[in-house]
């Protein structure tokens, strides 16, 4: 079987956008700012954040939105990701209430929550079904704009630090900021060069550090942030602008994310459908690959030639390999949620349907991959990433919605499962791209599956960065390491058997 770009495509681009945005919210004026988006020199969308006061039974409050729109290709389909995030805070910036909804899909996801006694409760709403979690949440969290709000409200100055903590809506979570001022730097805007101060905006989620959310910042004497930087994707820029310059057509023609993302490999693997064993050498540019490749029963890693390389042997798990694990695993895999809407009446019936006459979990499970192999016959990429509810609708989509159907029929049908985000080999396109399947929980294993490739003993050219069952409010926290390896992984096949 030739590898088929039905297998690469790319999760949430929003999960690696950081917004650049001026709220001073002590301000009793309305303003607003614009800012255009460039991946890896392409112009791909813009943000636009309006900040307005209100009035509630006397306070004095303040309403912050952020709309956020950005458009690519993946192979031959167009995509558009639309985030709106809005927030009521105090004129000294302590978050009330918010408010995220993301399109990207048919379907809406949201998140909203509000502060009681310092604990916020938050709200993930999405395929119909509704997951909550309460987190403490003090007067000192600002919105994701926290740099940007205590920048515009007070300048720092070059060998400064400061200490912050934010609320990440991409993660639904809180993390620290640390603020690091540098040096004074000539940086081009327009048509022109501005003295700007650089300044580093170091994340971490308690004490692990979130490398993929960290950014460069160039600040005026003002305190405006007017342009950042992040290493991923290639570089991903944005630039404070016009209403007119923001929404500006830009280069979403030019810029197709699936080959731009690609990890190249120095010679192409022959048959990769029939590799069952294969090593090879991994090497990350400022970290040990073994840092983020996970250990189980069909990858493991040896130490590399140098500290920034590793080498990663892959190989085939069948239901009886290696040693067995409990007899139960955490409900969590079992249970429907925003994406894995494993309730879902059409879910359900699709279910019944592929394992008519099965009994064994195993069988249940290659009854399901093979269905959805053989039903899911719109194959693109024009949805980001749809919950199993529509993907049974509209049976279309690209390797991440035949990884929502899989898991959440597996669920329907009592059988744990969970997606695994990865990289996968196209001899098509050169290289290693972005990837999802599943693996489910048969014979007190995890087992993989791949229904995008029609494969029920998964080949060694997948290369798995991690698992999860996509529950509670944090379901894309798994896809950060494909965001944190794209351009900057270099994968080479050693021995293949």
């Amino acid at each position: 079987m030739r590898r088929t770009r039905r297998g690469l495509g790319f999760g949430l681009l929003v999960l690696s956008l950081g917004a650049v945005v001026a709220t001073d919210t002590a301000s009793a004026e309305t303003h607003e700012s614009w800012d255009a988006v460039f991946i890896s020199g392409a112009k791909v969308g813009f943000i636009h954040t309006y900040v307005e006061p209100l009035k509630d039974k006397g306070k004095s409050l303040v309403r912050v939105r952020q709309d956020m729109e950005f458009t690519f290709k993946r192979l031959d389909d167009r995509v558009t990701i639309k985030t709106m995030y809005g927030t009521i805070e105090t004129p000294e910036g302590s978050v009330l209430k918010l408010e995220t909804r993301t399109l990207a899909s048919n379907q809406q996801m949201t998140a909203s929550g509000s502060v009681v006694d310092d604990k916020m409760t938050l709200s993930l709403d999405g395929g119909g079904q509704r997951q909550q979690v309460t987190i403490p949440w003090g007067p000192e969290v600002r919105g994701p704009y926290a740099a940007e709000q205590s920048l515009s409200r007070s300048p720092m100055k070059p060998g400064e630090t400061r200490d912050l903590r934010m609320y990440v809506p991409d993660l639904n979570k809180i993390c620290e900021i640390k603020l690091v001022a540098k040096s004074t730097e000539e940086v081009t805007l327009g048509d022109g060069k501005r003295p700007l101060l650089r300044i580093e905006e170091l994340v971490s989620l308690g004490t692990k550090p979130v490398p993929e959310y960290n950014t460069s910042l160039w600040v005026d004497s003002g305190g405006q942030v007017l342009k950042s930087r992040s290493e991923i994707l290639g570089g991903l820029d944005i630039y404070r602008t016009t209403r007119e310059g923001a929404r500006l057509g830009g280069d979403q023609a030019s810029l197709n994310l699936t080959i731009s993302s690609i990890v190249r490999v120095t010679h192409k693997i022959a048959k990769p459908e029939t590799r069952r064993d294969v090593t090879y050498r991994v090497g990350l540019t400022d970290e040990d690959p073994a840092t983020i490749l996970p250990t189980d029963r069909r990858q493991s890693t040896r130490p590399g030639t140098t500290k920034n390389s590793s080498l990663l042997d892959v190989k085939t798990a069948r239901p009886t390999d290696g040693t067995a694990g409990p007899e139960t695993v955490d409900p969590q895999f079992l249970r429907a949620n925003s994406l894995i809407t494993s309730e879902d009446l059409t879910v359900k019936q699709h279910a019944v349907k592929a394992t008519a006459g099965a009994v064994d979990p195993w069988d249940k499970a290659v009854k399901i991959t093979k269905w959805v192999a053989q039903n899911l016959k719109d194959k693109n990429f024009e949805t980001a990433f749809a919950p199993a509810s529509e993907v049974a609708q509209t049976l279309a989509g690209d390797c991440t919605e035949h990884g929502v159907l899989v898991a959440a029929m597996c669920r329907a049908v009592g059988v744990p499962s969970r997606v695994v985000v990865g990289l996968v080999y196209s001899d098509s396109l050169g290289g290693f791209g972005f990837h999802m399947w599943n693996e489910v929980y048969v014979n007190r294993r995890w087992v993989a599956v791949d229904a995008a490739f029609d494969q029920t003993e998964v080949d060694a050219v997948h290369i798995k960065l991690a698992d999860t069952s996509l529950d509670g409010v944090s379901p894309y926290e798994a896809f950060l390491p494909v965001v944190r390896v794209l351009g900057k992984m270099t994968i080479e096949p050693l021995e293949l058997r």
